[in-house]
């Protein structure tokens, strides 16, 4: 399987997740294009792991996937739909427009329902924007793929005590084959 087959399958079985409300898999998926923006430094495979990052809290509430927000479930299926629609027939940038969409239809349904202290997506970025950076990967990097200020994700990461749970610790040289497998050496 090709690079671009390979990620039209992941944002497929995004999708196809989300319709099932499989918080386990979203979680999962949340992981892959975690990883994957971290190899490529991809802003684009960063938003995806924020959406499914996202897309698995909403599956994880009951109160969310109720009758009373089908509406807004719906509309976040069908963005989904659009987004994943576009992979292979648009750029980065025409996909991070479409992924916007998404963000804007769970902003919507949290503006039924606003239980959180701070919005989802950005609790996601920051989160996610943390985890790349007790991975390994340079605070600027970081802090360029998700727009989130350097301080802030220090702070995150310090007062989540992130550095203490982080499994896997990765040695220079695995840093050093993943940035050779970046430049194609």
């Amino acid at each position: 399987m090709n690079t671009l087959d390979s990620f039209k399958h992941l944002v497929f079985s995004l999708l196809q997740q989300f319709k099932k409300r499989n918080e386990k898999q979203l979680r999962r998926l949340k992981d892959s294009f975690l990883n994957e923006a971290t190899l490529k430094t991809s802003k684009l495979y960063f938003e995806i792991a924020v959406i499914a990052y996202v897309l698995s809290k909403i599956s994880s509430k009951p109160r969310l996937i109720g009758r009373e927000y089908q509406s807004e479930l719906l509309r976040i299926e069908k963005s989904l739909t659009e987004f994943a629609s576009g992979v292979g027939k648009y750029d980065d940038a025409t996909l991070l427009r479409l992924l916007k969409n998404v963000e804007e239809d769970v902003n919507a349904l949290e503006r039924i329902d606003q239980r959180f202290f701070r919005d989802l997506v950005s609790k996601g970025r920051i989160k996610l924007a943390a985890t790349m950076y007790a991975q390994g990967v340079s605070l600027g990097v970081a802090s360029e793929i998700s727009g989130i200020e350097k301080q802030e994700i220090q702070e995150y990461a310090g007062n989540t005590m992130m550095f203490d749970r982080m499994k896997e610790e990765v040695s220079i040289g695995e840093r050093i084959k993943k940035a050779r497998k970046m430049l194609g050496e």
